[in-house]
């Protein structure tokens, strides 16, 4: 991401370094680059730029009802989470909305900035990654299925043979970023994590909980503690239902600090109305992902 020109942003702004997964500026399309992640060097927020149309509509709305008070009523929530594309609406309940806060980056509202030549939306969302020395961060994309209720046959297809293993699994490893003691970064991509299916994705997980060589077993098992809240709230909620939603992990890789591991829940450009139903597709994920941390757990 430090290669990419930071001409054309706002003074002050740069891409955000970190970013593992989503709409990067390196990838040009139409002739113009895609807009990523932005941050202020030094700041406790990243900007994340606003998706076009309903996806848009729909994050901003979620992140809107996660920040709002609890007292917020019923009405209030259902005008929250209605967009004008069949989105989010009624049947959302507020023990949901109040568990579902403390698994999620903060939201901060939203911020218009000038970028390439033009006004954009963004949303202002904590930094989960800025009060590490060394993170280590890991995006995994959740649930048996990527594509939402509204997706076209064609977008079906393709989501479907982009990565058969998602519906055994319930999960995919997007990549992974951590911060050596030398300062440099040990990345990995999508398609390292495409190499992965049921049979050996412990091994791209070890991989990534090994940041602190000796320490992996309380990596691990602090990874398994933080994951707990995860599960035992797709085991009740029944208000939504995440498509192409993922889990963040981030860690301390500085060996001389606490490992403060922490996971939160991202992207909610594909979230909808369950209808009183679990996400059965998200749990599934986690069940495994539980799975295969206590394997790893029991081997180590």
């Amino acid at each position: 991401m430090g290669s990419v020109s930071s001409e054309g942003l706002p003074e002050s702004y740069q891409w955000f370094p970190d970013q593992i997964a989503g709409h990067h500026p390196s990838v040009i399309k139409n002739g113009k680059r895609e807009i990523g992640l932005l941050k202020i060097p030094g700041s406790h927020e990243i900007l994340k730029p606003k998706q076009d149309a309903s996806r848009g509509e729909k994050e901003v709305a979620l992140y809107k009802l996660l920040s709002s008070s609890s007292s917020v009523d019923a009405t209030t929530s259902s005008s929250l989470l209605t967009t004008s594309s069949d989105g989010l609406r009624n049947g959302t309940r507020m023990k949901d909305v109040n568990r579902m806060k403390g698994l999620t980056a903060k939201f901060y509202g939203m911020e218009t900035l000038f970028v390439d030549g033009e006004d954009r939306e963004f949303l202002v969302l904590e930094d989960v990654t800025s009060d590490y020395t060394r993170p280590a961060i890991l995006d995994l994309k959740m649930g048996q299925v990527t594509y939402d209720p509204l997706a076209s046959a064609a977008k079906i297809e393709k989501e479907t043979i982009k990565y058969p293993p998602q519906a055994t699994m319930g999960l995919r490893i997007l990549g992974y970023r951590i911060h050596q003691c030398n300062k440099e970064v040990e990345i990995r991509d999508k398609d390292w994590g495409k190499s992965f299916d049921e049979t050996n994705i412990q091994n791209g997980l070890s991989e990534y909980f090994s940041a602190r060589h000796a320490d992996l077993k309380m990596v691990l098992q602090e990874a398994l503690d933080r994951l707990q809240p995860f599960k035992e709230f797709f085991e009740s909620q029944e208000s939504f239902k995440f498509f192409a939603s993922s889990l963040l992990f981030v860690y301390e890789a500085d060996k001389t600090l606490p490992i403060n591991l922490r996971i939160v829940m991202i992207d909610f450009s594909h979230a909808f109305e369950s209808n009183g139903q679990r996400d059965e597709g998200y749990l599934f994920g986690i069940k495994n992902l539980e799975k295969y941390l206590n394997s790893l757990i029991s081997e180590t």
